[in-house]
């Protein structure tokens, strides 16, 4: 599985690349405030997160039965959940498309993940992200997300 994750990853950054996705000024805003975003996500730091995330935000992904918002219920849940995960020890972001019109921006990438279990055992994985960004009072602000993981060759799920 390890050399089918890292032949995908490479062909999408080789994709990237070949395509010259290079991002305007425009484009750029938002794309800096996904990466903040899944930095602290990566921290585990749920406060910081939290000032990346609109407060009607829709929240989904293949890993939850159906969407969720920024309730206290939902983020009390979600940081149990991140403390009992495997340890994320390097990820990278590759940008497919940034839309942005006026204040809103629709932004699809790829996410590269490594993590370390307590044994020392290493898992990579690759997700596919759909995010939904709006500017509000000068700042970008996830508005909706779902992201699902991209399964190889050997996955049994």
């Amino acid at each position: 599985m390890r050399v089918a994750v890292l032949t995908l990853a490479a062909w999408f950054v080789s994709a990237a690349l070949a395509f010259g996705l290079e991002l305007t000024q425009e484009q750029q805003a938002p794309w800096n405030a996904l990466e903040e975003q899944v930095a602290l996500d990566v921290k585990k730091d749920l406060d910081g997160e939290m000032k990346y995330i609109h407060p009607k935000a829709c929240l989904w992904g293949d890993q939850s039965p159906m969407p969720d918002s920024p309730s206290a219920k939902a983020l009390s849940y979600y940081k149990k959940w991140m403390e009992a995960q495997d340890e994320i020890i390097a990820h990278h972001l590759i940008p497919v498309s940034v839309v942005v019109v006026d204040d809103v921006a629709i932004i699809n990438f790829y996410i590269h993940i490594l993590t370390e279990d307590d044994a020392g055992k290493q898992k990579e994985m690759i997700l596919r992200g759909h995010n939904t960004w709006k500017k509000e009072n000068g700042r970008w602000l996830l508005f909706a997300t779902y992201n699902t993981k991209v399964k190889a060759e050997e996955d049994d799920d």
